[in-house]
């Protein structure tokens, strides 16, 4: 049954946006009473905090008006790096705060603002790398840490105008592993090259062909040993392998037959053991890999999410990993659950490192999956308002998309999809065409169709949950952010007449005009994915821009959209806004002065009762005046 609208202040589903909410935590491996957490712990805004691990004391390392997404504490726990934009734009320069407080230093002065693509500090502390991504190009930059961490100027060491991701430096600096397209420039089937940053020159590539994908992981923590930690696609799932680029030896590791892939996610300081994160579409797993007796040991935890390497730059953020005395810390949470910081093994219970949330316990999900318009299986996660899912259909219910494409909703805590359901909605997240995780040719069907296939899975999720009783047809809801964002508004206008109406934060609506004024790396992404610039493909961004189909959209659509955003971008939405006023439809705008995605649980907060005051509203459903 649909209540009216939770608007008091301890609202449960106010409650989780207020909670405790951790991001990512990493400990030096040479200083392990100094670590840094990135969480909301004393406020609202996500802030990255120095954390002394002995006494479990806080404190925040940059002044409230710095939110970066991603830090980095270097190895001897001396000083926080990470990327210095203006409000979340994600173009700037990379800075360091010392740990123990004190100024910001820009590192690369010089350099017009980037955006990161990659980032690592090497084990012995004496070599920074980074990807920074400008004027049309992937730049790969080294600066020497000298004598107290004095660093040097940076100094190139390869360049490239395909994608190239990464950075990841040999325990002691000498050796820069990366992943390039170069082999194949039209989709991110990687190759891995391998620098000496010394002399800058390529010591080595490795290759699996162009029908496969390589990714390098982690160097070897012991001085001396460069081999690297990388994954392959060869045997049609992703599985980890060992390589001595400098020798050319290479180890593929036995691994037991898996649904899905195989990801290693951390080397352990002895070098003997590593941590794999296992997936399918309903579990994960964590496991120890010995290397010596090729042994998987399966390690003791709750059904649930893990977070492994915390986005695309590697490597201090990695949120699943080995403490420097050799245990298992790893962030775990379910739909029903705030993420929390466990210490685990293969015998005992898992213990909380961190305090624990106080928050209300969520609706929990279940795995589905339902067959598209090709007969392809596409899976789901679903959240019922009740727990007795024979009663109370169908309900109003929101069908969400996320971002990327490349990703995917796995079983996690997500406070916006509770506050749906503690209002009595139906919530169903998919895992369309172009996701992570479910083979080659689930992922890449998208590339140069953009919209066609994801619009197929979205409405075959409609069909789903009107045959099971689940929805009411009448008040379908799409929504999502970013890509999702994209793909809402995209529904809208492709199938007018099967939606309720549509919530899009960050959207991208014209893909000529956000290529045009998006970062070098948004442009590299958008090439690949249409298999081409817009000059190459006038006709297909035309076409599958929303923009261009504006006139057929009839359902209520509600956007936000950041005025810093270098993703999706101010102009073509600021034309978007235009047009849909201009023929008259029902379209709700606001600007936020931020990034893609960079918002405070309270903003978070706020825009939720914005999207539930417009739900009841283009729902005809009882609102929060009312009795």
């Amino acid at each position: 049954m649909i209540s009216p609208i939770q608007l008091d202040d301890n609202a449960p589903w106010r409650q989780r946006f207020r909670c405790n909410s951790l991001g990512y935590v990493y400990v030096a491996p040479n200083d392990p009473s100094r670590g840094i957490v990135h969480a909301s712990l004393q406020g609202p805004t996500k802030r990255i905090f120095a954390w002394d691990t002995a006494s479990a004391e806080l404190r925040p390392l940059l002044p409230e008006s710095e939110t970066p997404s991603y830090g980095w504490l270097g190895p001897d726990g001396n000083y926080l790096y990470y990327l210095h934009d203006e409000k979340g734009s994600e173009l700037g320069h990379i800075a360091r705060v010392p740990f123990a407080g004190g100024p910001a230093e820009d590192l690369t002065p010089e350099l017009p603002p980037y955006t990161l693509r990659g980032f690592d500090i090497s084990r012995d502390g004496s070599r920074l790398a980074f990807d920074a991504v400008y004027e049309g190009r992937y730049w790969f930059y080294c600066i020497a840490l000298e004598s107290g961490g004095v660093p040097t100027e940076p100094r190139l060491v390869y360049s490239a105008p395909e994608e190239t991701w990464s950075c990841h430096l040999s325990c002691q600096g000498s050796l820069l592993a990366v992943k390039s397209t170069r082999r194949a420039p039209h989709s991110r089937r990687y190759t891995v090259l391998v620098f000496n940053t010394n002399a800058g020159n390529q010591v080595a590539e490795l290759w699996d062909g162009f029908d496969y994908s390589i990714e390098p992981v982690q160097f070897s923590p012991l001085p001396g040993d460069e081999r690297l930690l990388a994954t392959t696609t060869a045997s049609g799932a992703l599985l980890p392998l060992l390589w001595d680029p400098l020798s050319g030896g290479r180890r593929d590791l036995p691994m037991p037959p898996a649904d899905g892939p195989i990801l290693p996610l951390d080397w352990s300081p002895d070098g003997r053991k590593l941590l794999v994160q296992t997936k399918t579409e309903e579990h994960e797993g964590l496991f120890t890999y010995d290397l010596l007796d090729d042994e998987l040991t399966p390690l003791q935890h709750m059904p649930g999410t893990f977070r492994g390497r915390s986005g695309p730059y590697h490597t201090g953020t990695a949120a699943s990993f080995f403490a420097p005395d050799g245990t298992v810390w790893a962030q775990w949470s379910d739909a029903a659950h705030p993420s929390q910081l466990l210490s685990l093994t293969a015998t005992d219970q898992p213990k909380l490192i961190l305090p624990d949330h106080d928050y209300p316990r969520g609706h929990p999900w279940r795995s589905v999956s339902f067959p598209s318009s090709d007969g392809e299986s596409v899976q789901a996660w679903l959240g019922l308002p009740s727990s007795n899912e024979s009663t109370g259909g169908p309900f109003p219910t929101v069908l969400h998309v996320h971002g990327g494409p490349s990703g995917a909703v796995s079983n996690a805590f997500d406070a916006t999809s509770q506050a749906w359901l503690d209002h009595g909605f139906a919530y169903l997240t998919v895992n369309y065409r172009g996701s992570t995780g479910f083979g080659r040719e689930f992922q890449e069907k998208i590339n140069g169709d953009v919209g066609r296939w994801e619009l197929e899975d979205m409405m075959a999720a409609r069909l789903w949950l009107v045959e099971e009783g689940i929805a009411d047809p009448n008040r379908i809801l799409l929504e999502g952010g970013s890509y999702g964002g994209f793909l809402t508004v995209w529904a809208l206008s492709q199938e007018p007449d099967l939606w309720a109406g549509g919530v899009a934060p960050v959207a991208i609506v014209d893909w000529t005009m956000n290529y045009e004024d998006s970062s070098a790396a948004m442009q590299g992404w958008a090439h690949m994915i249409f298999d081409g610039s817009p000059s190459e493909k006038p006709d297909l961004y035309r076409d599958r821009s929303p923009l261009t189909h504006a006139a057929a959209i009839q359902a209520p659509l509600l956007i936000f959209q950041g005025r810093r955003d270098s993703r999706a971008t101010p102009r073509q939405m600021e034309h978007f806004a235009r047009k849909m006023d201009a023929l008259q439809k029902d379209f709700t705008l606001f600007w936020l002065d931020g990034g893609h995605g960079s918002t405070s649980a309270a903003t978070a907060e706020h825009l939720q009762e914005t999207h539930l005051k417009f739900a009841y509203r283009v729902l005809g459903l009882q609102g929060p005046d009312e009795d």
